[in-house]
């Protein structure tokens, strides 16, 4: 009852995307709940993934200059600089250069592992598109499989029900290509999404093991890392 006072009150572009909705039956509930997922991890990751989140161009630089602190003989207000930070090349190169490691093969392999955490987190929500390209288009291929069941069950009524089953047959017909067309829609801009983040995944990992390789090479060579001796008792 309420519905079309508000639809009337709707610009005619909105009354149309409803009328589309409405016309694909109980599966469009599903493909318009796999949208508006898409549509969060698609935002969400490219707000996430950004190069000035990720690698602040000041960080960088002064990750860059671990010569000049060596030469200072002090690395701790670089060290101060990186915990403030908290970026993604802030948390990797504090861990580069925290002297905790007595051989550059050890601060190698603290990295790596850290590394693997932070990439584990940047990737969370992208499997998720991969799914969503999967099943919104079967989803709209279950929509036109009822639409198609809707329209073969119209059939057979006798000839009183001509006109009757007619409208069915419309209406069925028009359920299935409604669900069909909205199930690519959501898959194709998707699938585009997913890509995209894949190849921006592997770019930042690919960036990331060349601040580190840089800031374990710099700190190693210009810093003399010992650990502090134990005493037997």
């Amino acid at each position: 009852m309420l519905i079309s006072p508000l639809l009337a009150s709707l610009p005619e572009g909105l009354t149309n995307v409803w009328n589309f909705l409405q016309g694909g039956g109980e599966v469009m509930i599903l493909i318009v709940l796999c949208s508006f997922i898409s549509m969060t991890v698609i935002i969400t990751k490219t707000l996430q993934l950004r190069d000035k989140i990720l690698f602040p161009k000041s960080i960088e630089e002064e990750i860059q200059k671990i010569e000049r602190y060596a030469n200072t003989g002090d690395i701790k207000p670089l060290q101060n600089t990186l915990e403030e930070d908290g970026s993604v090349a802030a948390q990797l190169g504090i861990i580069a250069i925290s002297g905790k490691y007595a051989t550059r093969d050890e601060n190698n392999e603290a990295c790596e592992t850290a590394a693997r955490g932070i990439m584990h987190k940047l990737e969370n929500g992208v499997p998720l598109l991969e799914v969503i390209v999967t099943v919104s288009p079967l989803l709209g291929l279950l929509g036109a499989v009822i639409g198609l069941v809707h329209v073969f069950s119209t059939f057979g009524g006798g000839a009183e029900a001509v006109e009757a089953d007619t409208t069915q047959v419309a209406k069925g017909i028009a359920e299935a290509l409604h669900s069909t067309i909205a199930g690519l829609l959501v898959a194709i801009p998707t699938v585009i999404a997913h890509g995209y983040f894949v190849r921006r995944l592997d770019a930042i990992s690919v960036r990331m093991e060349l601040i580190l390789r840089k800031a374990i090479h710099d700190f190693h060579r210009h810093f003399e890392v010992r650990r502090t001796p134990t005493s037997d008792k």
